[in-house]
């Protein structure tokens, strides 16, 4: 991570380099007394992943490009009757940038903070150039303790997620989202209002939401490591067609959580995460789950429980391995079409070396499974190399 606290703009002035978005930022207001000193940081990493799949019934949808070529993805393991399938990938698209000022004014701590990578888009291709356009990940700031912006849910507790070597690690049984948000933290517990979104089988119009999904956690924590008690409560929303056809029909939703990390000794931990639901959706399982179904004009919501849990263990100060294993059942309501989703599981187990502390190599095994309402089922197993420099 490298971090300024001063910065020169002489240089960039005598070359004729400001623009006026540098400028609004590094240059010194003329007044009479100069503004706060902000401390500047930028982070990220670089990283190459080298990703060997075979699948056992077709292939992974989107091609070379698609977003299951890149990491795994629980709903884009292939079920059915098809014939199996190898590939090899290359890609750095996983690889981040971020920004990050902080300010005192006035005794006020202001934070702000924007990420970005290049892992979903859709608009390259890997026959000459393979580029990818940045994505938004994180774009927030904090004053105090309130945050403004879009960042992980305040569902989600990033202290439980297992050390990977794939992009995740275990994303059927964890909550994972980042979304805007307004949230207020006092001491142990949070509390957000946060962006609707339906995720409804049989729906098009997601995005017509009026009431706020509520989050909220409380955190226990200690030499020990944490335990976070999780909620959530939305309104989940369809409004569409019109005369005879139309649909206007909303109902609630809600999931609960427990997660965390327990440390075993100097080195070790466990970490584990347990999420049960009735309409939580689309903050679990990386899109794997509906939050409802529309059958007959009227919306059933889904029940869903995603389970999580990891070991990590040190070889050494430079060397780790991690099993994780990740599940996630769905009870779909009566009505269900026969391919909507009704499980999916892995197993994963790496092994991290750093022989500097910047740069790690990583290695992972993946067996995953996927199973849909009619009984269709797929296996995929995956080989994945990869190298990181942190900086």
């Amino acid at each position: 991570m490298l971090t300024i606290k001063k910065i020169n703009t002489s240089k960039f002035a005598r070359a004729g380099l400001y623009t006026s978005i540098a400028a609004a930022i590094i240059a010194t207001p003329l007044t009479a007394s100069a503004a706060p000193a902000a401390d500047f940081t930028i982070g990220g990493f670089v990283k190459l992943s080298a990703l060997y799949t075979d699948t056992d019934s077709g292939t992974i949808a989107g091609g070379a490009g698609g977003i299951g070529r890149t990491f795994y993805v629980p709903s884009q393991t292939p079920v059915g009757n098809g014939e199996s399938h190898q590939t090899l990938d290359f890609t750095a698209r996983e690889t981040r940038l971020n920004f990050k000022v902080v300010k005192d004014v006035d005794g006020h701590k202001i934070t702000g903070f924007i990420e970005t990578d290049f892992l979903t888009t859709t608009d390259g291709n890997e026959v000459v150039s393979n580029s990818y356009s940045p994505r938004l990940r994180h774009a927030f700031f904090k004053v105090d303790n309130w945050l403004f912006g879009q960042t992980w849910s305040t569902f989600q507790d990033t202290g439980a997620l297992p050390q990977a070597v794939d992009f995740l690690g275990s994303p059927e049984g964890i909550v994972f989202i980042r979304q805007p948000q307004v949230r207020y933290t006092a001491g142990d517990f949070q509390v957000a209002l946060e962006n609707p979104e339906s995720f409804v089988s049989g729906s098009t119009d997601r995005d017509v939401g009026s009431v706020p999904d509520v989050a909220a956690n409380y955190k226990f924590k200690g030499d020990w490591g944490h335990v976070r008690l999780n909620g959530l409560v939305r309104q989940i929303t369809v409004d569409e067609g019109t005369g005879a056809a139309k649909i206007d029909e909303s109902e609630t939703g809600y999931g609960v959580g427990l997660s965390g990390k327990i440390k075993l000794g100097a080195s070790d931990n466990v970490k584990f995460s347990l999420n049960v639901g009735d309409g939580m959706g689309r903050y679990t399982s990386l899109g794997l789950v509906k939050d409802g179904m529309l059958i007959n004009g009227k919306i059933e919501t889904v029940e869903s429980t995603a389970v999580s849990a990891s070991y990590h263990h040190a070889w050494n100060g430079k060397s780790s391995s991690n099993l994780i294993l990740s599940a996630a059942d769905i009870d779909n309501p009566t009505g269900a079409t026969g391919t909507e989703n009704k499980s999916a599981d892995s197993v994963q187990i790496n092994y991290l070396w750093s022989p500097v502390k910047p740069v790690t190599y990583g290695v992972m095994y993946l067996l995953a499974n996927r199973e849909t309402e009619n009984g269709d089922e797929g296996k995929l197993s995956r080989i994945q190399f990869a190298a990181t420099y942190k900086f």
